[in-house]
């Protein structure tokens, strides 16, 4: 980094809406996170990058947002507390993410408006303190993240405003769920968040626990689209087939289609998967069914040359 430095390296430049400070606290965006632990050789780098002017203030990452947020969803308090130090500004959308209680019902007490607020155009302070994985040992801190929610709810806060983020927009419910926030999901669909969109974001998950929350909250499987794509589809797409499986025992249709009419025996013969072809059929899966160019999944597993699930479409 100090050859960087001194051939003059940017260290608020920008790559795929990622800045250095952004990709070192969120090195995984999708991945579990260790429990609250930062790496000693991030916090270093960390450190260094602060010392020589990364700017805490500019925003990056997907959804985008200041890099005390990002800490905050990945909830490592070490790099929460080095980036305070460096400066970093403290707001009503870092107090959501944080935690802090008696900030957030001060700042809604002076101006309610603030719960529907966005930072830099992109966060609510709903979504900040939904995604927030800080106290996911603490059953203190989650309360007390809950209870902000609450309140910004209380205010007004809009809990289907939709962030952008890569390639799709995303809710509060989106991020309380990747966060592993099941009580948070549970108060947010209580107090009106999109069932099937949650769902939508809830089926990836291994636990189901989540997704069985959405049902419970009238979810239905054939509405939770993923952008024109029925959401077990795109299960099957992408090789999910457990989570494709657990849909179809809670009454998905293996008949719905997508915009270009592949339902998701179509995705199963493309993936070349037998077992899941096989569960498709036992629920009912049509294998004459002709998407826009009249293409059937038996002729599409004709087309591709595979005989033997071919041969389970007959």
């Amino acid at each position: 980094m100090e050859e960087l430095d001194a051939r003059g390296a940017d260290w608020n430049a920008r790559w795929r809406n990622y800045r250095p400070l952004h990709a070192l606290i969120q090195e995984d965006p999708h991945g579990p996170h260790a429990l609250g632990k930062a790496d000693p050789q991030r916090l270093k780098c960390l450190d260094w990058l602060l010392a020589h002017g990364a700017d805490p203030e500019q925003v990056g990452a997907w959804p985008s947002a200041r890099a005390l947020i990002i800490a905050a969803f990945v909830g490592v308090p070490e790099y929460v507390d080095r980036l305070r130090s460096a400066g970093a500004r403290i707001d009503i959308f870092v107090q959501s993410a944080l935690g802090d209680l008696g900030a957030v019902s001060r700042q809604l007490k002076k101006d309610p408006a603030l719960a529907n607020a966005t930072d830099a155009d992109t966060l609510t302070g709903l979504q900040a303190c939904a995604g927030s994985r800080l106290f996911r040992t603490e059953a203190a801190g989650n309360r007390r993240l809950r209870t902000i929610a609450t309140r910004l709810l209380d205010a007004g806060a809009d809990p289907n405003a939709r962030a952008r983020s890569w390639g799709k927009s995303v809710d509060a419910a989106y991020f309380a769920i990747a966060a592993r926030h099941l009580e948070m999901l549970e108060l947010l669909l209580t107090r009106g968040a999109d069932a099937e969109s949650a769902l939508v974001a809830a089926a990836w998950q291994e636990d189901h626990a989540f997704a069985e929350l959405t049902l419970a909250h009238g979810a239905k499987p054939d509405a939770a689209r993923e952008g024109d794509r029925p959401i077990l589809n795109e299960l099957v797409r992408w090789g999910r087939f457990d989570g494709a499986l657990w849909l179809l025992e809670q009454g998905a249709s293996p008949n719905v289609a997508d915009a270009r009419g592949w339902t998701a025996l179509h995705q199963a013969v493309s993936r070349g998967s037998a077992r899941m072809v096989e569960a498709l059929r036992a629920a009912g899966g049509d294998p004459s069914w002709q998407d826009q160019d009249g293409l059937s999944p038996r002729g599409l597993a004709r087309q591709k040359g595979k005989r033997k699930l071919e041969v389970l479409l007959s």
